[in-house]
Order: C-alpha cells, then sequence, then structure tokens
C-alpha cells in the first residue's frame, strides 16, 4: 500500500498565522498567537488530507540560493520578528 506525505512549507505558516491572528499571548505574556495559528493550520491540512506523514520545514535564517537565483525572492515582505 503507498504512503502518503504532506511536505509543508512551515516559514509560509507562520508567517501567514503571525499575520493573521491577533497578539494572542499565555499567561506568561509570552506571544502565542503565530504557533496557534499554525497549528490550526496543520490540523485543518491533516483533517482535509489523509496522509501517513507530514513534515514541516522551514527557511534557513539568512540569504540561500532562492535569493541567488532570484534577486527579488521575498523582496516586498518585511521580515519577520525576532
Amino acid at each position: 500500500m503507498e504512503k502518503t506525505l504532506l511536505l509543508v512549507d512551515g516559514s509560509s505558516y507562520l508567517y501567514r498565522a503571525f499575520l493573521a491572528l491577533p497578539d494572542l499571548r499565555n499567561a506568561a505574556g509570552e506571544p502565542t498567537g503565530a504557533i496557534y495559528g499554525v497549528l490550526n493550520m496543520l490540523r485543518r491540512l491533516l483533517a482535509d488530507h489523509k496522509a501517513d506523514y507530514l513534515a514541516c520545514v522551514f527557511d534557513a535564517r539568512g540569504k540561500t540560493f532562492r535569493d541567488e537565483m532570484y534577486a527579488q525572492y521575498k523582496a516586498n515582505r518585511p521580515p519577520m520578528p525576532d
């Protein structure tokens, strides 16, 4: 039987959740909105697509081969806060 893998652009999910959700924080005052949003999107993805495996990958800090190949890669995107 074939197995199904969902490969998720985690950086895109994180950026999307960060911008879409209000400033949610836990009892200690730490920001939690982006991770809450990512987990909800992953849960929805798994509900919509029955998969055996899921891998969530994130961009590395700094310049990558994509920046070298295409100068406009994410050129209009403001940086994520630390």
